[in-house]
């Protein structure tokens, strides 16, 4: 089978960074036998900055990447990225077209794009009525309902605004939805979404997923006189309740007690934050860093923390395969499936986003009672291990596509059993 799945924001092959869901994706096609090209965009998300990759290049893990002439935005948020996805899939569109009549590669049998971007979509199915292949939607946000967190005002208001302003996404959302021959998404608050716009083609649950595991508990010292180690990776943009945190590190060193906070990562707020964190060495800020050097740190800390905003509309976001990759218990302002996957296996504590004084408590309370670290973090890696071990979920992903290609099963019903192993995650 010829796939290609088009996703413009995860990690590359090349880039030294950890292999993220469509790298993995990718593998899994890849080991199955089938000819795979993942088409992504020579501009780095994660980064804000053009990549130093070539236009065409094969990975090792036996797949090809294409890159896609992209414009550059810098912010997660706003009319410049919006702009940039648009020209994005037209140029994909464009290249697809002329290249397989060229004869430079072999049209698809399957097409798998990430949601966001969504303009891909439109783009693929359009590609799907001129080749004949299958279109497949693979939902990684809540675009375009999470754009409703952006507009001031009460929340009945924000919904009615929302509804008038986003009237053109909201549509090409539901269609979108109705017409690929299949959805995928990251968690199930996502297949309850494509549902709730009119989905009935065949959906399957497939979490992030990870490449190996440390169960957590050989790391920790009892001793108090050790420091606490908090760690966040990831963005620092408008979605993520940073602040809150680094003003409740800086409060309780200020108080004398022993605690460390790293943030490794960059975005938009970092300026602000490194601000609030000044003159405090309990801070300290990493950057965007390595693989390498990000599991390093991950293997150096105690405890991780998940600040999104309950309003980002996040399921079940990256971080939270990373941290239970590592074994760390997890402290929480984001509601939802998260909310309950921690809560489900007693892998961390939950505060309310802009709860300073809660979140001292809670880490005051770790600072102090040791032992909970190590059986948290048990519970950690048998989360990691029972939902987002890649030798287990993503073979599931690919003999779901294999199905949804073969014609066979019924279209109205979920395919897999990863919907029914998360119906408890609370969307």
């Amino acid at each position: 089978m010829e796939v290609w799945v088009n996703n413009p924001f995860d990690n590359l092959p090349g880039e030294g960074r950890r292999p993220q869901r469509y790298n993995l994706l990718c593998r899994a096609l890849a080991k199955a036998g089938h000819r795979v090209t993942w088409w992504s965009s020579d501009f780095s998300h994660a980064t804000k900055a053009p990549r130093s990759l070539p236009p065409v290049y094969d990975a090792p893990e036996g797949f090809r990447v294409r890159l896609v002439p992209t414009r550059p935005y810098f912010d997660n948020v706003g009319l410049r990225r919006a702009r940039s996805h648009r020209l994005y899939a037209a140029a994909w569109e464009a290249m697809a077209v002329a290249g397989v009549a060229r004869g430079d590669f072999p049209k698809p049998d399957l097409i798998l794009t990430s949601w966001p971007p969504m303009e891909t979509a439109a783009a693929a199915r359009r590609l799907r009525a001129r080749w004949g292949c299958k279109a497949t939607l693979d939902v990684m946000d809540a675009w375009p309902e999470n754009f409703a967190r952006l507009i001031p005002g009460p929340a009945w208001l924000r919904d009615l605004l929302w509804r008038v302003l986003c009237a053109g996404p909201i549509r090409r959302a539901r269609a979108a939805y109705r017409g690929a021959d299949a959805v995928s998404a990251v968690g199930v608050t996502y297949l309850g979404l494509a549902m709730r716009n009119g989905c009935r083609a065949p959906r399957h649950l497939c979490y992030h997923g990870i490449m190996r595991m440390n169960n957590g508990a050989d790391r920790y010292s009892l001793d108090e006189t050790e420091p606490l180690r908090l760690i966040y990776v990831g963005n620092m943009g408008r979605s993520y309740d940073l602040l809150t945190a680094v003003r409740a590190v800086r409060a309780l060193a200020l108080r004398g007690e022993n605690l460390r906070f790293d943030l490794a990562g960059t975005g938009p707020r970092e300026a602000l934050l490194r601000r609030e964190a000044a003159g405090c060495p309990a801070i300290r800020f990493h950057g965007y860093l390595p693989n390498e050097d990000m599991q390093q740190l991950l293997a150096d800390s105690d405890l991780a923390l998940v600040p999104m905003f309950p309003d980002s509309r996040v399921a079940v976001p990256y971080k939270l395969a990373d941290y239970t990759a590592a074994g760390l218990p997890m402290l929480c302002c984001l509601t939802g499936e998260t909310e309950a996957l921690i809560a489900r296996y007693g892998a961390g504590a939950q505060y309310r986003a802009g709860d300073q004084a809660g979140l001292e408590r809670l880490l005051a309370g770790y600072l102090h009672q040791r032992s909970r670290l190590t059986r948290e973090a048990l519970a950690s890696a048998r989360l990691a291990r029972e939902n987002f071990m890649m030798d287990a979920i993503y073979p599931e992903f690919v003999r779901f596509l294999e199905e949804v290609c073969s014609d066979h099963g019924d279209p109205r019903r979920p395919t897999q059993s990863g919907t029914e192993k998360g119906e408890g995650g609370g969307a």
